[in-house]
């Protein structure tokens, strides 16, 4: 019973424990997808397990969160309120609250674990996101090599190669997560195999959301001269630029600018769904102040649309005041700030942050640990 105890109060562990085993699962889960056959999707139980364990946390500490934390608190209850109010509980609708709900549960049991613990969880993160970044470059490398097809990024006949990472929408946010650990580490060696996997992703997010970030940490950088920031920034502006020409020159981009126009060439037809998903809603299956009540689309991959289509207006309202609260509480440097701005901003033209729960998990550990050296 005492280990039990130990194990069960043992936040740390229990919190990179089940990011590496989500990565371990996501990863089992890619392979099942690429060569079709069935298997226990063992990543379901464990975000179960760590749900549960992150709500036994809550009720067990509540005094502390609710001094504390009271805003994520009442922004977790008004959502689940909104919930119910649907009156819609299908499994599919289900789904969706538990992934946008996950994260937000987990953050009382991550705040407090860092917060209040002497743990150096920036070195921490730091050597994690080492030999991730390091493995993954053998993965991609030995996936070119021998054109491995489970370490593509994609399914069907389109470039990037992606290694261990199951979903391109959670691949800006880890390699983001990368970039301003070995920035804030000045370690320029694992800087450079970040941007060679980044590269070879073949994610437009991630070209997005790196451009912006390193866009503006040099900005900032009070080490840099003025002149020398100019010829960074334009630099990685053409890089930019020459990654998405690279990326819309393939065939797949060129016919579908040719057949339906820029626009949904560079959306990946998000705008052309959100047209017409517009055209089904009816006051039978959406309501303006809780979202779908009847839909069968939920998500457009467009963060401000999707948390408007499942929760309305409330829901924004309540991500928006979360998120200022978010900002005010742990964004304390230049660095934070860069890394907080890219995301949010990636988002909203992704909408992966909110839906996909281990990209919220990893922007709060990567803020908490970034103040805590702050202070």
């Amino acid at each position: 019973m005492e280990k039990f105890k130990l194990l069960f109060i043992n936040y740390h562990e229990v919190i990179f424990g089940f990011l590496l085993l989500s990565l371990g699962f996501d990863f089992i889960t890619k392979t099942v997808n690429f060569y079709g056959f069935e298997i226990v999707k063992f990543s379901k139980f464990l975000k179960a397990i760590f749900l549960v364990y992150s709500l036994l946390f809550i009720i067990i500490n509540f005094k502390y969160v609710y001094n504390k934390l009271r805003v994520p608190i009442v922004i977790i209850i008004v959502l689940s309120v909104v919930f119910l109010l649907k009156n819609n509980f299908s499994e599919n609708y289900m789904l969706e609250y538990i992934r946008y709900i996950f994260p937000l549960l987990a953050f009382p049991l991550m705040y407090f674990a860092y917060k209040n613990k002497g743990e150096k969880l920036l070195v921490k993160l730091y050597t994690l996101f080492k030999w991730l970044i390091f493995i993954n470059f053998l993965l991609v490398f030995f996936g070119l090599l021998f054109e491995i097809k489970i370490f593509d990024t994609y399914y069907a006949q389109r470039f990037g190669v992606n290694g261990f990472l199951l979903s391109q929408g959670f691949a800006p946010f880890f390699y983001l997560s990368a970039t301003i650990l070995f920035w804030e580490f000045n370690d320029k060696k694992m800087l450079l195999l970040v941007f060679i996997l980044c590269i070879l992703s073949g994610v437009k997010g991630v070209y997005f959301g790196e451009f912006l970030l390193l866009s503006m940490l040099v900005f900032w950088s009070k080490k840099l001269s003025r002149g020398f920031k100019h010829v960074i920034i334009v630099i990685l502006s053409l890089v930019f630029f020459c990654l998405l020409l690279f990326l819309y020159s393939k065939p797949i981009f060129r016919e579908v600018y040719d057949s339906d126009g820029i626009l949904s060439a560079i959306f990946s037809y998000r705008n052309d769904y959100t047209v017409s998903l517009y055209k089904q809603i009816t006051p039978d299956n959406y309501s303006l102040l809780i979202g779908a009540t009847n839909l069968q689309k939920l998500r457009l991959e467009l963060q401000i649309i999707d948390v408007i289509l499942f929760f309305g207006l409330i829901g924004l309202i309540c991500y928006t005041v979360f998120l200022s609260w978010l900002y005010r509480s742990l964004v304390k440097t230049d660095v934070s700030k860069a890394f907080f701005i890219s995301v949010v901003v990636l988002s909203t033209l992704s909408g992966n942050l909110l839906y996909i729960p281990l990209s919220l998990m990893l922007m709060f550990l990567v803020l908490i640990a970034l103040k805590k050296q702050g202070n």
